[in-house]
């Protein structure tokens, strides 16, 4: 970690979707998720992603975290992962399923503060591991996970053609 990343505090918690600052970050980060090419989905606007604020609220097993620098004025981090279970450890795991930073956040802290919560909550609940996939386009990703110690990204080409994504874990 930078020491620009260890002199940043950042906040995270759980998004409440009955709040209307955490439902409006929520979809307002999940829009500038979908815009990024890295995504494919700049079709995707904040009125879609209010409904699928929606659908998560009602579903079981989800988790959405929201974060944001201490000195910044808006949450700037966003990651949902669904529990799971795996049947070769007997124990719950998490899936993520999205992790995005805006562009003015990355590299201070926020991605990996966000990794790290989940990473607590699933010890804390005796979780197995955390899975997920990465598209092979998304470097800065990548880098994050082999950073923080996922496996099966190592060797991994980061230039991979456009639709190639990665599996990769971390034991919890």
């Amino acid at each position: 970690m930078s020491d620009a990343e260890r002199d940043t505090e950042v906040d995270v918690w759980i998004c409440d979707f009955a709040d209307a600052d955490d439902r409006a970050a929520f979809a307002r980060l999940m829009a500038e998720f979908a815009a990024e090419p890295v995504s494919g989905s700049a079709h995707l606007d904040a009125a879609h992603f209010e409904r699928v604020a929606d659908d998560l609220a009602r579903r079981a097993g989800t988790l959405v975290l929201l974060a944001a620098r201490a000195e910044s004025e808006q949450t700037e981090g966003v990651l949902i992962a669904f529990e799971g279970y795996s049947s070769f450890a007997r124990a719950q795991l998490f899936n993520i399923h999205d992790v995005h930073v805006s562009p003015v956040a990355r590299g201070k802290g926020v991605g990996t503060a966000m990794l790290e919560v989940l990473a607590d909550l699933g010890r804390e609940h005796s979780f197995a591991k955390i899975t997920l996939e990465v598209s092979a386009s998304n470097a800065g990703a990548i880098r994050l996970y082999r950073k923080l110690g996922y496996s099966g990204l190592d060797g991994v080409a980061i230039d991979a053609p456009a639709g190639v994504t990665y599996f990769a874990n971390k034991k919890l």
